[in-house]
């Protein structure tokens, strides 16, 4: 930990007196300076000791694997879902899932969140995944001009997570009511990280409740227009794809996702 700190430190030209801090500062600290490290080249002797580190903290962790997760069938027994030997819903951390892969809601940028320690998947994806991260984010942004525009998607490795892949894909803002450019947005995003799945071979996939945080998008019609997208995608490629889970991190959007499931 100390060498990996004092890398970042002297990277900015700052002076942490860190030596005798507790682990966990120390790990809050280290989290902070990558999350507002640009993405710029960084030495290979930095980037193993990080991998060794995140891999330690990884192993820390329950793990959970998509195969253990069940489909909505056997957790819901009373649903009219249309795919629901494939649809699934469960509750936990996102960077904890084994899965082909986990989708990102990411900013228009692409390279990340830069607010340190923020709560947002987008951060806890990458402190997660490591430096590596924004730089393969940044190297994909180049040529886009580092803007993605809403309901577009780009892949990459998942690094340091339990998943191969990330797909990244960025969410309508809502400022004031729900337009219906802004419905057709979030659909987007899922239809689009879909055909990107299965254009790289995924056949898992794990989405968290795209926009609904930050972003302001009313929860129960995401999850309605989430829903009705996945079986919209579900109609025409059925055999490509073996389980979709919708990932939920509070017990509200649990209880939202279950009851539209048993409608």
């Amino acid at each position: 930990m100390l060498e990996r700190l004092n890398y970042l430190l002297k990277e900015r030209n700052e002076t942490i007196e860190i030596n005798n801090l507790s682990y966990e500062v120390k790990k809050r600290i280290y989290r902070s300076l990558c999350n507002i490290r640009d993405a710029k080249p960084i030495s290979e002797e930095y980037l193993k000791i990080e991998n060794e580190y995140l891999q330690e903290e990884l192993n820390k962790k329950d793990i959970t694997d998509v195969e253990d997760i069940q489909p909505a069938k056997e957790l819901i027994k009373v649903t009219n879902l249309k795919y629901k030997d494939k649809i699934c819903l469960w509750k936990g951390d996102i960077t904890t899932l084994k899965i082909d892969a986990i989708v990102n809601a990411a900013n228009s940028q692409g390279l990340g969140c830069f607010v340190p320690m923020h709560s947002c998947v987008d951060n806890i994806i990458g402190s997660n995944s490591g430096v590596s991260l924004r730089l393969e984010c940044n190297e994909i942004m180049k040529e886009k001009d580092y803007f993605l525009p809403t309901g577009e998607t780009f892949i990459t490795k998942g690094y340091n997570l339990p998943a191969k892949y990330i797909i990244h894909t960025v969410g309508p803002i809502i400022y004031e009511g729900v337009t219906e450019k802004e419905e057709r947005e979030l659909v987007n995003c899922y239809i689009n990280s879909l055909k990107l799945a299965i254009q790289n071979g995924i056949r898992t996939i794990a989405f968290p409740c795209i926009a609904t945080g930050e972003f302001r998008f009313p929860q129960i019609q995401a999850c309605k227009l989430a829903m009705s997208a996945v079986e919209e995608f579900l109609d025409i490629h059925n055999d490509e794809i073996d389980k979709i889970v919708f990932n939920v991190y509070t017990e509200e959007d649990y209880e939202i996702y279950e009851q539209n499931i048993r409608s």
